[in-house]
């Protein structure tokens, strides 16, 4: 399943730059991606021995990749949904086809961006208040297209329960690992960092890190 979601990934960020455009993406490729990347942690925590593991190595490589890539996904929705708020907010000419294909997450940004804009404007150039929540409602309405409900964002996935930290000064070169905090740790010789109680045990057992003690 990972090559297939990473390669419907690619493809869409692929037409994404070949159009140059706003284009149409399934609303659930995001969740899609948040789901495999959890089961890969899951895959990671359940081998044996994961930090000096191939297949621990090649896990984290999975979840660099595809976080990687809708991370870039993101960016450059962002930035055309942003070029879309300029066009709209100088009179330029405004494909409402375009703006059509934005996500319901991407339509409360959009119009959070021409309110942030126009409210600029309005007290820079004419030094005037402005009433925050027009210009965005007005802005969506333009699109032709009834006004979707926003729905309230779902609450966040309850995150790894964070063990205490220790401060190690890292004495030999080492593969990325996940800590227990669900982080992916990229660490080098002389490198000292903060990391998970738990994580930092091991290393110093493996004489590979030091603990350093700090006395209040």
């Amino acid at each position: 399943m990972t090559a297939d979601l990473l390669e419907k990934l690619r493809q869409t960020l692929l037409d994404m730059h070949h159009t140059g455009r706003l284009s149409y993406i399934e609303p659930g490729l995001y969740e899609d991606a948040r789901e495999y990347i959890e089961k890969l942690k899951t895959d990671y925590y359940s081998l044996e021995n994961p930090l000096e593991s191939r297949a621990g190595s090649l896990v984290i490589e999975e979840i660099g990749s595809i976080t990687d890539t809708v991370q870039e996904i993101f960016s450059l929705r962002t930035r055309q949904i942003l070029d879309l708020a300029f066009q709209q907010i100088e009179g330029q000419y405004f494909d409402r086809e375009e703006a059509k294909k934005m996500l319901p997450a991407e339509r409360a940004m959009y119009g959070q961006i021409i309110d942030a804009i126009e409210g600029c404007r309005e007290t820079l150039v004419h030094g005037e208040e402005y009433p925050f929540g027009s210009a965005g409602a007005a802005a969506m309405d333009s699109i032709d297209e009834p006004v979707e409900t926003v729905v309230s964002p779902e609450p966040a996935a309850p995150r790894p329960v964070t063990s205490p930290y220790a401060l190690v000064y890292i004495r030999s070169d080492m593969e990325s690992f996940m800590g227990v905090d669900g982080r992916v740790y990229a660490l080098k010789q002389g490198d000292i960092v903060t990391l998970p109680e738990n994580n930092a045990d091991v290393l110093c057992e493996r004489d590979i890190a030091l603990n350093i003690r700090l006395n209040k």
